[in-house]
């Protein structure tokens, strides 16, 4: 066992932003990546869709005999982890919004919520919202599906101009909103932009959180 592998896997680059996390908390660990190409986006599938691509992707992954799987998206995170995880033979860790940790720094009790289309639309996402921010935090949410797009196509490197347009085009007037959680693993990659354009929002992700967990998993 010590010397088998993580695996990772997403339909896109955003999972990249776990990767380097667990290279941080868990640096002598083998990691193997799977790039799901092939279904991308994960964010607009309907939930018997993804449900299916779930199934086939974690069956093949299997085979490497992996220690723990890691569904590096917050859409089948959300969505199909629940549903799926006791019905295969290893563990399985997904991606949240980390919504408890939005509401510790929240100061004006208003949070909001950045993520694919499909998973802020989710009955999953409110249940979570219902189950972990108190109703005295007001919450909005945003479809950031155009801006992941950006991302994954890589014009976050290439057109700072575009990446602005549409950051401001998805978030608007935020008004007295101080936290944001970047619920999509892509949109890390643009969190020094999002501080450039709201300096006065704190933009938090689950990279961290989970790298945290799958230490704290292998450890007990």
């Amino acid at each position: 066992m010590s010397n088998t592998p993580l695996m990772v896997f997403d339909s896109g680059i955003g999972s990249m932003s776990i990767i380097k996390e667990l290279r941080k908390e868990l640096p002598n660990e083998n990691i193997l990546y799977f790039a799901d190409r092939a279904n991308f986006p994960y964010g607009n599938k309907s939930h018997k869709r993804l449900l299916e691509i779930m199934k086939n992707t974690i069956k093949y992954l299997e085979r490497f005999k992996p220690k723990i799987i890691i569904i590096a998206s917050n859409t089948p995170s959300l969505q199909i982890l629940d549903e799926i995880k006791d019905k295969v033979n290893v563990p399985l860790l997904g991606v949240r919004p980390p919504l408890r940790e939005s509401v510790k720094l929240t100061k004006n009790n208003h949070i909001g919520i950045m993520a694919t289309e499909s998973a802020i639309n989710s009955k999953e996402i409110d249940k979570q919202i219902n189950d972990e921010i108190p109703q005295k935090i007001f919450v909005n949410k945003y479809n950031a599906s155009p801006l992941i797009a950006l991302i994954e196509n890589g014009d976050f490197m290439k057109s700072r101009k575009k990446i602005r347009k549409q950051i401001h085009r998805i978030l608007g007037d935020i008004e007295d909103i101080d936290v944001i959680t970047l619920s999509s693993t892509h949109l890390p990659f643009i969190v020094d932009q999002l501080s450039e354009e709201f300096p006065s929002v704190k933009f938090i992700d689950s990279a961290k959180t989970t790298a945290k967990n799958v230490k704290q998993i292998l450890t007990d």
